[in-house]
This record gives structure tokens, C-alpha cells and sequence, in this order.
């Protein structure tokens, strides 16, 4: 599918699909099943998620309360009247009492746009353990939405792949997401170790310069990749969409106790193999140098941005780690 193109209208309804073209089920933790991640739905809506937050700086909030002006549903405070202010919000009581003009302040419900970004890269095409990559990337990002559909949010999102993006703009409604969903499991089906299509570090920051443009504020962002070509103009970029909206960092690494000492794996970047010996101390030190620092950078840019970072391990399941890091840590406190 060519950058930003649009999928036709059978493609956000693949269940209605008769049984001689329905796909052969797909291999677990190696691509995404379809009706696992229809069946995420159900579970995404036990996770807990905040109803009465005073913002929403939390990782998953639903309906998104905000001081206005004006009439909303709940009293928030009293103060003077400033210029601007909207009349019909003047408190003539307490005017009259304290002998100055005073305005009643609400908190009104807004839903707000989530995007959902999830790589499906040939870097995510990777696992030592467990699933790889680019399945824990979906699977996570499709309990995301599932949830944030639930509160009432439109939801929408990017799909990042070597030879382009595919967006889906947020919607109202199980219409949207189902079709980003669609083209989630396209382009997951899509990779394989010999592909034709180069591997695209730059697609990192074409997906995000993208979101600076259909995300300017008031958005919550999700990001499920494994940052590679994390670089300077990524930092400038999620810096802007920080400034305005809710960013929410999900890095997907590998889990640190597994070990494949002694092991010879045969990596591939879809034109050339090597093999690597992780019996070579060497080898495992460098491999171990390339994760910190990466894991430094989203560690600075989490203290530089104020946003969430929550990491997701590819060996245990994305629905469970997001229940746990959701419920019990806020922003503030997430840690690599």
C-alpha cells in the first residue's frame, strides 16, 4: 500500500469474508491473528481506567475533563470576573455579597482524538524469545484502542512500514479502528526475512513530522516501535507533539533475563546474513553497549519531553503489561 493511501471499503470488515478466502490462521507470536485481536476487546475493557481524572495527564483516560469557560457538568471554583470571560457564567449571589463581579469555573467532558502509532518495520521482525517485535507493537496498540474506544475517545493512528505510512484518521465509532486494525495485520502479514523492501530508519520521523501535522494539540499519542533511527530530528519532532498533546512512549525491547549465551543466530536485513556467536563475549558486550544507549536516549527524551515511557517485553503478553503499568503508574513515575 503506497504512503498514506486508502484502503477500500472490504477492508475494514474482513469477519464478513467467505471461508474460502478467509487467511489460514497465523503462526502465534510470529503474525497477527485476526480474531485474537477482535477478541482483545472484551479484555482491553477490564483494564482499569481512571473515570474522574482532573486532566489528562494519565496514561489511559478516557473522557477528558478541562476548565472552561462557560456551562459544563461539574462546579470547579469561584473567582473575579476577567475580561473575556463569558457573562452567562457570572454568580450574581456571590457578586452581590462580596460586592465584585464573580464568575463560576466548570469542568466540562471532552472526547479527544487518540492516535495510535505502531512499527512494522523489518527491525520489529525480531525475537530471541517469546513474540517478535512487530506482534507485542500490535497486539498493544490494538488494546489501546479497544480501551480508549471504550471511553468514548476517536481513535484513529499510523501504521509505520519500510516503504511507507499508512494513516487512518481518528474516528467516532468501531469504524476506524477497525480499519486501522486491518491495515495493522496487512502490513504485519507483509514482513518476512527476505524482502525486497530496504529497511527505512527514516520512516521513524516521517511517521512523527506526520503527526505534527494532523496532531497539533489536545491529542493522546501512543507510539509501540523500537525506535530505531531515534535521532536529532525525532527529538525536535517529539518535542513539538509533547508541547501540545498527551505523548505516551511504549519502546518494545527484549527481555533483559533472557539469554542466548552459547547460541549462533543468523540475523538478515532482507539482503545479506550474518551470523552472530553469542558464545563471544565481544559480541555480547556490543550487543549490550547498542541497547543501553538506546535505552539512555528514551531515558533523557522522557525527562526532556515531561511524557510517559512504559517499555513492553516481547515474553509476556502486551494486554498484561499494559493492565499492570496503566493501573499503577503514572507519567511521572514510569521507568525504563
Amino acid at each position: 500500500m503506497s504512503e498514506g493511501a486508502m484502503a477500500g471499503p472490504r477492508s475494514f470488515w474482513p469477519w464478513r469474508r467467505t471461508s474460502a478466502a478467509e487467511p489460514a490462521p497465523a503462526a502465534a507470536g510470529v503474525y497477527l491473528d485476526w480474531q485474537q485481536l477482535l477478541g482483545l476487546e472484551f479484555a482491553a475493557r477490564r483494564v482499569r481506567w481512571p473515570p474522574q481524572q482532573a486532566s489528562a495527564r494519565s496514561l489511559l483516560a478516557g473522557r477528558h475533563r478541562s476548565r472552561v469557560r462557560g456551562r459544563g457538568l461539574d462546579f470547579i471554583e469561584l473567582r473575579q470576573y476577567q475580561p473575556g470571560d463569558d457573562t452567562r457564567t457570572i454568580d450574581w449571589r456571590a457578586s452581590a455579597r462580596t460586592g465584585r463581579t464573580h464568575v463560576r469555573v466548570y469542568a466540562e467532558e471532552r472526547d479527544r482524538p487518540t492516535w495510535l502509532v505502531a512499527d512494522q518495520r523489518i527491525s520489529m521482525f525480531f525475537a530471541r524469545r517469546g513474540s517478535l517485535r512487530s506482534v507485542v507493537a500490535a497486539e498493544a496498540a490494538a488494546v489501546w484502542g479497544w480501551r480508549a474506544l471504550a471511553g468514548g475517545d476517536r481513535v484513529g493512528g499510523l501504521v509505520i512500514a519500510d516503504d511507507g505510512l499508512d494513516e487512518v484518521m481518528p474516528g467516532r465509532g468501531r469504524r476506524s479502528l477497525l480499519q486501522f486494525l486491518e491495515r495493522l495485520r496487512s502490513r504485519n502479514h507483509a514482513l518476512r526475512a527476505d524482502s525486497p523492501v530496504p529497511p527505512a530508519p527514516a520512516q521513524l520521523d516521517a511517521a512523527l513530522q506526520r503527526l505534527v501535522q494532523q496532531a497539533p494539540r489536545d491529542a493522546v499519542i501512543a507510539i509501540f516501535s523500537d525506535f530505531d533511527g531515534l535521532g536529532e530530528r525525532s527529538r525536535s519532532l517529539l518535542l513539538e507533539l509533547a508541547r501540545h498533546n498527551d505523548l505516551v512512549l511504549l519502546p518494545i525491547w527484549e527481555d533483559a533475563s533472557t539469554t542466548t549465551q552459547g547460541v549462533r543466530l543468523v540475523v538478515s536485513d532482507g539482503q545479506a546474513q550474518l551470523p552472530i556467536d553469542h558464545g563471544d563475549r565481544r559480541v555480547i558486550e556490543g550487543l549490550a553497549t547498542l541497547a543501553r544507549e538506546r535505552s539512555e536516549r528514551l531515558r533523557g527524551l522522557r525527562a526532556e519531553l515531561g511524557c510517559a515511557v512504559l517499555p513492553l517485553l516481547n515474553t509476556e503478553p502486551a494486554l498484561l503489561q499494559l493492565a499492570r503499568g496503566l493501573d499503577k503508574t503514572p507519567p511521572s513515575a514510569a521507568r525504563l
